[in-house]
């Protein structure tokens, strides 16, 4: 199944009720909000998982958290934001264990409603339409592959049917029948359906019905029979599609008479309902079905958020087959515009990934590859970046990629062969190290979070070369890629505008730990070693009153302020650090930073003050300071004042970096030092 997080415990989940102002407008919502929300927060790992359900005219969203709370917060502050939305609420999300067999059973279905909610969204973003077909399609495959025989299925239907009722002297005609009874008995899906254009939409459901079978037969549905498990599935599935009630009863039944040979009712009096013309072809809209189209697609997309503004780049995304180094991943999800995380260790954090396209596009326009030059890259992974780069330097050119874990070596060498990118050279080594015989390099890109530009860099880098690399420029991981040239004399200058982004951390040598403490049961404060905070006098921080002061400034979500908490570092005089705070911190008020910027906060002895949000019911927010701590009357009024610094400056927002080798000169006031190098910024 492709399901790409780790099942967590199901008290994990985070669950919003959402209600409309008119509840015709969902799909609307769904498609042109929650699709384009939820894959950005897939892409930036904001959540791992998420699934949702419609029940009572009510939207119901479960999110699994990732380890950094505060961006789920950030993700469901979004997801409620938005005209067609009247009001939302954070409910406790208590899972249907027993329905759905049990724990085991319960872990499955999780799952399965992940899968289906995401193939549904790109559905309903691609045109959508036919949802009771293809809904009826997935449950003819999700029983088959359980197991389930002709007369079972029927049973299955009733039992479904009985769930749902019917107005008085409606009930299925001859046609509805008729579609159905094609719907059951169909071999396959027409070239036309989104099931042939999504296989893995169906085989999710496969997969699924053959698991719940297995654990059947072992007897671990202990709470319920399979069949009963299955109908749950279903009334769930149909609920999640936006098949009304009355639509699940007509369906249900018109699959049980069917089943069991009876003859609709045709007597005077009762009458076939609306969907007596379903059309059973599937068309759905023209999707594209190569590759190449897919690839047109993800340009198009990406063009249109901004990003490929670089022609050669463009030209390098159409032409690079993803398919081929995410192999068994279907064409939609190697194409999509968001990360798709390729490992995870124990915990379900990630390893390793295949990059967001817009941030390795972004970062490939900062890098700026020439035909006939030569490149180094740290962290091969895949390998879709290094064929990208291999497109911009051409057949002339070189490129070395350096892959600290060896489960990716061969994968990413096979891949760039059948790409026919013969140009690149796949290293297996710790990239902090580099590649010494390959040197020197006119380019070198970082695919991880640096804590330095390491020795091996500065010395394997031509002399007027230029480095990408995303720099945590602080212990709480406070990260921005940037682009370097290098003067050749032991200095660099940054060079375009730094990306905001987060990027899983080296391994190997350059390897570097964050620092947390643990400022409540839900609530952490990250923040760097070298400030040496009093960590008794923060722990019990929160236990202190709260004081709320608050600015006229406004700021909406489309503001280019993307660098205040570099901003802040840069000028506050106390201490920065990010606020880290999970569900329930936020749902009891216990703290409710800003979701921009990672709860970015300053401390100072025993008390903290971090930036929040007040909504101003026009689609933006004021901005304020909350404070906690002995001190918070002193504390408070200084971050204010440092705010409206910002604001009075005209909100600074492109900020520039210097780097120079240690042996260039000691580190002034407020530069960050590093084993290897010295780094300063300036607004």
């Amino acid at each position: 199944m492709d399901i790409d997080y780790k099942p967590d415990k199901p008290a994990t989940w985070r669950q919003v009720f959402v209600t409309f102002t008119d509840w015709r407008d969902l799909d609307q919502y769904l498609r042109d909000h929650l699709a384009p929300v939820l894959a950005d927060a897939e892409e930036s790992g904001a959540v791992l998982a998420f699934w949702f359900i419609r029940k009572d005219e009510v939207l119901r969203i479960r999110l699994l958290p990732s380890h950094d709370r505060d961006q789920t917060e950030a993700v469901i502050e979004r997801l409620a934001d938005h005209v067609l939305v009247r009001e939302y609420a954070h409910v406790i999300y208590e899972p249907e264990t027993p329905a759905f067999g049990g724990a085991e059973g319960m872990s499955v279905a999780h799952g399965l409603f992940h899968t289906d909610s995401r193939h549904l969204l790109t559905h309903l973003t691609n045109g959508g339409g036919h949802q009771r077909e293809l809904a009826v399609r997935l449950a003819v495959r999700f029983m088959r592959a359980a197991g389930l025989d002709f007369y079972e299925m029927g049973d299955v239907w009733q039992t479904l049917a009985a769930h749902r009722a019917v107005p008085a002297g409606v009930a299925p005609g001859p046609g509805l029948v008729a579609g159905v009874q094609h719907l059951i008995t169909a071999s396959g899906e027409t070239s036309e359906s989104a099931l042939h254009r999504l296989p893995n939409w169906p085989k999710a459901f496969e997969q699924t019905g053959q698991m719940l079978a297995y654990l059947n037969s072992g007897g671990h549905l202990n709470t319920r029979g399979l069949r009963a498990v299955l109908a749950h599935h279903l009334l769930f599935m149909f609920n999640r599609h936006g098949v009304s009630g009355c639509d699940q009863a007509l369906l249900a039944s018109a699959a049980a008479h069917f089943s069991f040979c009876h003859t609709p009712d045709t007597r005077p009096g009762s009458r076939p309902d609306a969907l007596s013309d379903t059309r059973v072809t599937l068309v759905t809209n023209d999707n594209p079905t190569s590759t190449k189209a897919f690839r047109d697609q993800l340009v198009t997309t990406l063009t249109g958020r901004g990003h490929l503004r670089d022609e050669r780049v463009r030209a390098a995304f159409a032409a690079v087959p993803r398919e081929l180094f995410l192999p068994g991943v279907e064409l939609a999800e190697a194409y999509a515009a968001r990360q798709y995380v390729t490992k995870r260790d124990e915990t379900g954090a990630a390893l390793s990934s295949a990059s967001s396209p817009s941030l390795v596009a972004d970062m490939l326009e900062l890098l700026d590859p020439r035909p006939g030059q030569t490149v180094q890259e740290i962290g091969a992974a895949t390998g879709i970046n290094a064929a990208l780069i291999a497109e911009l330097v051409g057949a002339g050119g070189r490129v070395d990629t350096i892959e600290y874990d060896g489960d990716f070596i061969a994968g990413a060498r096979n891949a760039l062969a059948q790409a026919g990118y013969r140009q690149v050279h796949v290293h297996h080594g710790d990239g902090a190290v580099g590649h010494p015989a390959g040197a020197p390099y006119d380019r070198i890109i970082v695919t991880a979070g640096a804590w330095d530009i390491t020795d091996s860099w500065w010395k394997q880098l031509a002399p007027d070369g230029r480095i990408v690399v995303p720099l945590r420029l602080h212990e709480s991981g406070l990260t921005r890629a940037i682009a370097f040239d290098s003067r050749g004399d032991g200095w660099m200058d940054s060079t375009g505008e730094p990306l905001v982004c987060g990027f899983v951390p080296m391994r190997g040598s350059d390897e570097h730990d964050d620092n947390h403490l643990r400022l409540d049961a839900d609530v952490v404060l990250k923040f760097d070693a070298t400030d040496q905070p009093d960590r008794a006098a923060l722990a019990g921080v929160l236990d202190r009153p709260r004081q709320e002061l608050w600015t006229s400034i406004t700021v909406t979500d489309d503001d280019p302020i993307g660098h205040l908490d570099l901003w802040l570092l840069v000028n506050a005089s106390k201490p920065f650090a990010r606020l880290g705070a999970g569900q329930t911190a936020r749902s009891t008020g216990r703290v409710t930073p800003a979701y921009r910027w990672a709860g970015a906060a300053a401390y100072d002895g025993g008390t903290i003050s971090y930036l929040a949000f007040q909504p101003t019911g026009e689609g933006g927010y004021k901005l304020g300071v909350i404070s906690h701590g002995p001190d918070a009357t002193k504390l408070g009024p200084e971050v204010i004042d440092l705010l409206h610094e910002w604001q009075e400056t005209g909100r600074p927002n492109h900020p520039a970096f210097t780097a120079r080798r240690l042996d260039q000169g000691a580190a002034l006031d407020g530069e960050f030092t590093r084993p290897n190098s010295i780094f300063s910024v300036a607004f």
